[in-house]
């Protein structure tokens, strides 16, 4: 467990930094991600054994698209995900062949699975013509024929590629949702990333959802370069006076060769301006009659097309997880505390779109690299799954992992809440006030006892390797 002087020092010396989300990919980062395969026939079969136990989770399904089109500065200018530059329909349609035959290497493994909901973003998934979201969902079907009622079925997209044609055959094809990156509602603002959007784009898009009867989330920004507590809150406002019931706010990543990290750093708000940016957008939103359901996301109850949409996908049994990504980078996740240490994994496809489709050719899983999970890994990647919902239930996580969440990190929870971050009953650990804003602060303190292990252990296998490789060049003399 961490010192508590430790802890102590490092939350004061870390709340007035920029955070950086480190949730994304859950625990651990994916540079620890160093498998270069996995266990395919293994995961099949302890899928298999949890859900004759009656212990699997209601399938995650992600299906991602690698184009997006070109921007000046590139990649929207903050984008951190690998992209490939979007040149036409014919390569879309080429890629999506790769994506259906790697589902068919799926289909066996995932016999008697239920879906619960499934994503489809990228990259830009509403790149598609209208015909296409009827293919998508038939391998959907095709995959996992078990649809549970009600399952969240969310296509991403941006403004300005949005159709009536489209909007109606994405409603034709069983989706229920579009899930719209506007991330500036203010055009000027907008206009930094090298996006064509206008706010005319928005309005239509949010029409055309909901004459078809579609729901709809849109994702806003905080934290932009020159962006300002006024431009922001004009924004939500904008928002709530267009009737959108689930608003995605999240601050901006900056990192990477981004446009935003190397020329526009010194425009970006300051992180006491972001946190109040945080408080300013949640209280409104708050006061307008919508409800907090996770770190950034929030909802207005009365929405007559609501689905239970959390972030992509909702922690469930609390331990178990089961996700599955196809096509290029996507990720998958899958496993549970009672299958034991080395049998829950994280994998990663290929960010090298030939490589991508040369491990489809050759009819294997197009895995670049997986992460095997140890028990504390385990724990740490379920808890950090349930930061995404702000709370943390100890009577359930201790009766499926055998682990209080509390005890075993008793010094963080301890010092988070003498600083009004958290709240600590027998039952729950729930992150209050400026909590959830400091949600990479705390999953970080949570990690780092773990995560000097792994670092130690990457350095032993260094060290290790250059030991054989010397061992190697001196047998050859």
């Amino acid at each position: 467990m961490l010192d508590s002087t430790y802890v102590t020092d490092y939350i004061d010396s870390h709340l007035e930094q920029r955070q950086v989300n480190k949730i994304q990919h859950g625990f651990p980062s994916p540079r620890y991600w160093t498998e270069p395969t996995i266990a395919a026939d293994e995961i099949s079969e302890d899928r298999r054994k949890l859900r004759e136990a009656g212990q699997a989770p209601d399938l995650f399904l992600y299906i991602g698209v690698p184009y997006c089109i070109k921007t000046d500065p590139g990649k929207c200018g903050y984008c951190l995900f690998p992209v490939e530059e979007f040149k036409g329909n014919d390569a879309l349609e080429d890629y999506y062949g790769y994506v259906e035959r790697e589902a068919e290497l799926y289909r066996d493994r995932l016999a008697g699975a239920r879906l619960g909901s499934a994503y489809f973003g990228g990259g830009t998934s509403n790149l598609y013509r209208p015909a296409h979201y009827l293919k998508i969902m038939e391998l959907v079907n095709r995959l996992v024929p078990d649809i549970a009622e009600g399952a969240d079925l969310t296509l991403e997209g941006i403004p300005q590629l949005f159709t009536r044609d489209k909007m109606q055959a994405i409603r034709d094809s069983g989706m229920n949702r579009i899930s719209m990156g506007v991330q500036q509602v203010n055009e000027r603002l907008n206009s930094l990333s090298g996006r064509k959007q206008t706010t005319r784009h928005v309005v239509q898009s949010l029409d055309w959802a909901r004459e078809f009867g579609l729901a709809a989330n849109v994702d806003v920004i905080f934290g932009w370069p020159q962006q300002t507590v006024e431009t922001m809150l004009e924004d939500l406002k904008t928002l709530v006076s267009w009737d959108v019931y689930d608003i995605t706010h999240y601050e901006l990543n900056v990192g990477g060769p981004t446009d935003f990290a190397l020329n526009r750093f010194h425009e970006l708000p300051s992180t006491l301006s972001n946190l109040e940016m945080y408080r300013v957008g949640r209280d409104y939103l708050l006061d307008q009659g919508y409800e907090q359901h996770g770190a950034y996301s929030f909802r207005k109850p009365g929405d007559p097309t609501s689905r239970d949409f959390r972030e992509g996908y909702r922690p469930q049994l609390h331990d178990v997880a089961d996700a599955v990504g196809l096509g290029y980078a996507a990720i998958s996740f899958f496993g549970a505390a009672t299958l034991g240490p080395g049998r829950s994994w994280s994998y990663i496809n290929q960010r090298n779109l030939s490589l991508y489709k040369a491990a489809v050719d050759e009819g294997r899983l197009p895995v670049e690299r997986a992460f095997r999970y140890q028990s504390d890994d385990w724990v740490l990647a379920t808890v950090f799954r349930h930061l995404l919902g702000m709370e943390l239930d100890r009577t359930g996580l201790r009766a499926a992992m055998g682990v209080d969440v509390y005890e075993e990190f008793a010094t963080v929870w301890d010092g988070l809440a003498s600083r009004g971050l958290a709240e600590i009953t027998p039952e729950k650990i729930t992150l209050v006030g400026d909590g959830p804003f400091y949600t990479p602060m705390v999953s970080t303190l949570l990690a780092e006892e773990r995560y000097r292990a792994l670092r130690e252990r990457e350095v032993d296998n260094k060290k290790a390797k250059l030991v054989m490789a010397g061992e190697g060049a001196g047998s050859g003399r």
